[in-house]
């Protein structure tokens, strides 16, 4: 394929690459939805995100029939790429909560029978009912990758409801020890592309802060060891605010206004 046609560096080549391997991917998924960072870049577009390589997922039935399912699927392929499933080893990090340690595999992409690319996918259980309700979305300028390659618009993909990656990014910047730097930038991007529900956001925080068990809502932000350097990484050449200290002051005050509390207000 001649991506390397219509991108101008390498760094844009990558991200068209990823991209659309991810979006092929994401045509032969089974039951379940696309979330994280791969499923705002289907939803909002390419230039409008962040960078990510994997391509996360929830799972709405058994690990194993969605492993096969997805083998399945990826045999008959699309649009002359067709795949196979590698599976690896769940990683185990000393300061990553067990819950977000998902099954991870590779994809390995081929094109007309030859080796093309490797998708990382992770793939995450059903948790609260998030991988049950599908928003159905395909990127406008994704969508135009393929037509410029000459294949057809990919068709849209299930992701994950934006009320319940709000939750989940919540959730994961406010627990001890985060790492999660990027979901400061991510949830901007949703602000300012998505239409936010406030009312059935803070319900689906309320039921999954509940379900985890680790910290009380409303959650807090607070910067963690690290940070400065992760955030900027993942809000470079982004319209988001550019400082840290910034973008977690709006994120507190975005935690606020979904529980419906003024700043300081800890009684509701």
């Amino acid at each position: 394929m001649a991506i390397r046609r219509i991108t101008s560096s390498e760094r844009d080549f990558v991200r068209y690459r990823t991209t659309i391997a991810n979006a092929i991917v994401g045509q032969l998924l089974p039951s379940g939805v696309v979330k994280g960072g791969t499923a705002l870049k289907l939803r909002f577009g390419n230039s409008a995100t962040r960078f990510t390589t994997d391509l996360d997922t929830a799972r709405s039935e058994s690990l194993d029939r969605f492993i096969d399912e997805l083998s399945e699927r990826l045999d008959e392929g699309w649009e002359g790429f067709t795949g196979r499933i590698v599976t690896r080893t769940p990683a185990s990090p000393a300061d990553v909560p067990h819950r977000y340690v998902m099954q991870p595999f590779d994809v390995k992409l081929s094109y007309a029978g030859r080796a093309w690319c490797t998708v990382p996918l992770e793939v995450g259980h059903n948790e609260i009912g998030d991988a049950c309700e599908p928003e159905l979305s395909m990127s406008p300028d994704v969508a135009e990758m393929f037509t410029l390659l000459g294949f057809p618009e990919p068709g849209p993909i299930p992701l994950m409801p934006l009320h319940h990656q709000i939750a989940q990014k919540l959730h994961g910047l406010s627990e001890p020890n985060s790492k999660r730097a990027h979901d400061l930038v991510d949830l901007q991007l949703i602000s300012k592309h998505g239409s936010v529900d406030l009312r059935k956001t803070r319900e689906t925080c309320e039921r999954l802060f509940a379900y985890r068990k680790a910290q009380p809502w409303p959650c807090e932000i607070r910067c963690g060891t690290g940070w400065g350097e992760l955030y900027a990484s993942a809000a470079a050449d982004l319209p988001v605010l550019q400082d840290l200290n910034d973008a977690i002051e709006w994120a507190n005050e975005l935690i606020h206004a979904i529980a419906g509390q003024r700043p300081g207000d800890a009684s509701q």
